[in-house]
């Protein structure tokens, strides 16, 4: 056994995307662990992520993905790594660019003989219906071209973030203590989970390679309907009570307005027609402390209250 714990402390992670939310949570996670070296990659060495992440123990490296030199140095000496690649939705050219990035990563993988990526990918959305939903097609296809060329990947699918009600799709005020929940699901029920909670998760895909390798795992902390989601939000934070905005996929996209609009309102109307393939029992097989959305509210509640009374909101990354 202490062997196989000094194996395992010896095992160095780069963690890509280490400054945006997932990237993040997997980061830390795996530093809570205590059995891993982890390289935070990210895009701003002196970012609050980046220095908040060195305090925790990880090193942060710098990285521009248009580089393939630069990707390889991050991963020069690693044993395993996670790949998230972020959409630019201002970029016209975005699901190019990101598929681009996801190839280099990957062809970098292959050379530096990574024994293990854990990618977090998507479904084929315009491929299957013809929607355009381009921070999905991308990651499916990056996920793809991994396939092709033999990388020992396990592939994690995550559903709608809870922490989405904090940001892109907080709810919307419309009087008297009232709020909205502009989701275009209708009658469908969604699944979703907490950021934070994605982080144990990989960290135990990471600790049994030999079963994860070659799988794919569709995350879930629990599927509710969008009225059932407004429910648990007015019992936590009561005297705000919440509506589900009844919203068409249509109506979304011109209420939501801007770049990335479309492929939103895509992934929802993807999601309705029964692309969330996911498995709850599997996700609380890796992570028995999961949370569903009601202990997370209850949990976050502080939080919840200071964002809806907080104007502005950010894009959630994707």
């Amino acid at each position: 056994m202490l062997n196989f714990d000094v194996q395992r402390m010896s095992e160095v992670v780069t963690v890509f995307g280490a400054d945006k939310c997932q990237g993040k949570a997997i980061a830390t996670a795996l530093l809570q662990d205590g059995h891993f070296t982890v390289r935070a990659v990210v895009q701003e060495l002196t970012s609050p992520t980046a220095q908040e992440l060195q305090t925790a123990g990880a090193h942060p490296l710098l990285v521009d993905f248009n580089n393939p030199d630069s990707i390889s140095a991050t991963l020069c000496g690693a044993h395993k790594c996670f790949v998230i690649t972020h959409t630019d939705f201002n970029n016209k050219d975005s699901l190019r660019a990101e598929v681009q990035q996801g190839h280099r990563i990957a062809d970098m993988c292959k050379q530096h003989n990574i024994r293990q990526i854990v990618l977090s990918g998507a479904h084929h959305v315009h491929r299957k219906y013809g929607l355009p939903a381009r921070h999905m097609d991308a990651k499916a296809c990056i996920n793809d071209y991994m396939n092709e060329i033999g990388l020992p990947k396990t592939e994690i699918i995550v559903p709608f973030y809870f922490e989405s009600f904090l940001t892109t799709f907080k709810p919307n005020p419309v009087g008297n203590n009232t709020y909205k929940i502009v989701i275009p699901m209708g009658e469908t029920a969604m699944d979703g989970i907490s950021i934070n909670q994605i982080g144990p998760i990989v960290t135990a895909l990471f600790k049994s390679p030999q079963r994860w390798i070659g799988k794919s795992c569709f995350l879930s902390a629990g599927r509710l309907k969008i009225q059932e989601y407004a429910q648990i939000l007015t019992h936590h934070l009561y005297p705000k009570q919440f509506k589900d905005s009844r919203i068409s996929v249509r109506e979304f996209v011109e209420f939501f307005g801007g770049p990335g609009a479309q492929d939103l309102g895509n992934m929802f109307e993807f999601w309705k027609r029964g692309g969330q393939k996911t498995n709850y029992a599997l996700t609380l097989e890796l992570y028995p402390e999961l949370q569903q959305f009601q202990q997370w509210v209850s949990a976050n509640s502080t939080l919840l209250r200071t964002a809806l009374d907080n104007e502005q909101s950010v894009l959630t990354d994707r």
